[in-house]
């Protein structure tokens, strides 16, 4: 495989679960897919399951390039996609977000739990500091983010974040995200 084809690379949050609809998983491969099609380097938590798996999954089918940061502690309970080109280890959470981040160049939110909530406000906070400039697209699949959508536009409006339109871009669906994406 020739690295030098992909042109960027995307970090995709997700959960290490499926989620109560199989539209979630069905999408996260479909994401891994098209990131492939794109020549976009896969980058993620480097777990076998959930979206997480499918994702990754979804890039290996269509010949895509993987890269895959697992804290020791998971690579030991045997959680780890051996499938994938690149899977780094590291000794922690910190550091696995470290990595994600300088490996990056953009961010997709797909559905997931406290870990995908963390990461998604570490990049929001990371940009706003001026510590990177990176752009971060929310999926909201199935209404997954509305919430917390609002939620982030009633900080703006109290003025404790600046306007979510200068933090993240939202797509409804993946039409929309590879529109994103080009």
């Amino acid at each position: 495989m020739d690295e030098a084809q992909f042109k960027k690379s995307v970090c995709v949050f997700c959960g290490a679960q499926d989620g109560d609809s199989e539209k979630y998983k069905i999408e996260a491969y479909q994401l891994g897919s098209l990131l492939a099609r794109l020549n976009l380097r896969l980058v993620y938590g480097g777990g076998m399951a959930g979206l997480m798996g499918a994702t990754a999954d979804g890039a290996l089918a269509s010949n895509g390039l993987v890269l895959g940061v697992l804290p020791k502690l998971l690579a030991d309970l045997e959680v780890g996609h051996l499938g994938i080109q690149t899977l780094m280890t590291v000794e922690s959470m910190a550091e696995r977000k470290r990595i994600l981040l300088d490996e990056s160049d953009v961010f997709v939110i797909l559905p997931g739990g406290l870990g995908t909530l963390d990461e998604l406000f570490e990049v929001l906070t990371a940009n706003t500091l001026g510590f990177m400039n990176k752009p971060v697209i929310i999926l909201n699949s199935n209404g997954y983010y509305s919430e917390l959508l609002g939620w982030l536009e009633t900080i703006a409006s109290r003025k404790f974040s600046r306007r979510p339109s200068e933090l993240y871009s939202v797509a409804a669906d993946l039409r929309e995200l590879e529109l994103l994406l080009a």
